[in-house]
């Protein structure tokens, strides 16, 4: 199957590293032209370059703090100034930061929900009015990622995922048929920053080797390895492609077979 996506706009926020880059990555390799966005000058730099390299669309990078509605604005209006329009937004994962319950403090669950619930509401808001001009228009919101045996650790990030998966059952009712939106929920990937938490795990003596901390990261998944980030990246084309044209308001879990926490 070819996921045919010439000419179309992608708009991929947190598309600098992990998720989001191979997100970006997919979009471009499918012939859209991408907007990037990131908060890291040097990060965003080494992906647009990467991509211009690799893809076979046109890449515009931005640097974006998607916790400020001020930024995202301009972003969305640099965006459709540059490119004419988008077709699909992309809201990218947002950073682990394992914290269990009683470790958050109140400072914290205000900051993870401009980051990980507001930053969602305020890209897709922007970014509406292009989308429903649109004859391809789509949200794929990605969530933060369920991890089985972190489940006891990722507080914030769990409740923000089920915020955004019903943030997705809304707009998909209230945007259609003009807007299709569904939310991918990742599991372990081989991705830097899941590579990093675990070595910070081994160093804590969490875990003896980076071999048992995979292997925990791993338990409860069907097919017993990390997934690829650009397959990861490849779903999400998928899902803002043609051939998911009767899908919306879905959840799709892409964790290996691991359970939903």
């Amino acid at each position: 199957m070819h996921i045919d996506l010439d000419g179309q706009v992608a708009l991929v926020t947190g598309s600098a590293t992990g998720l989001g880059h191979a997100c970006a990555e997919a979009f471009s390799r499918c012939g859209a032209n991408v907007a990037l966005a990131s908060a890291n000058l040097d990060d965003l730099a080494y992906a647009s370059d990467r991509l211009h390299a690799l893809g076979e669309g046109e890449i515009f990078a931005l640097e974006v703090d998607v916790r400020d509605p001020a930024n995202v604005r301009a972003f969305v209006e640099e965006t459709v100034e540059h490119y004419g329009g988008i077709d699909h937004l992309v809201t990218g994962p947002r950073p682990l930061e394992p914290e269990a319950f009683l470790a958050v403090s109140d400072e914290d669950w205000f900051r993870a929900f401009d980051r990980s619930l507001m930053s969602v509401v305020w890209t897709v808001r922007e970014a509406y009015p292009a989308l429903e001009a649109s004859d391809h228009g789509t949200v794929v919101n990605v969530t933060s990622p369920a991890i089985p045996a972190l489940a006891g650790e990722l507080a914030v990030a769990t409740s923000f995922r089920r915020a955004v998966e019903g943030l997705t059952q809304h707009q998909a009712r209230a945007f259609a048929p003009d807007v299709r939106v569904n939310s991918v929920v990742p599991g372990p990937h081989e991705v830097a920053d899941l590579e990093s938490l675990l070595a910070e795990l081994v160093d804590a003596d969490a875990f003896e080797t980076m071999e048992d901390a995979w292997t925990a990261m791993l338990a409860g998944s069907a097919l017993e390895t990390p997934g690829d980030p650009l397959q990861f990246g490849t779903v999400v084309a998928f899902l803002a492609s043609e051939h998911a044209g009767f899908v919306t308001g879905a959840t799709l879990p892409v964790t290996g077979g691991a359970p939903l926490q």
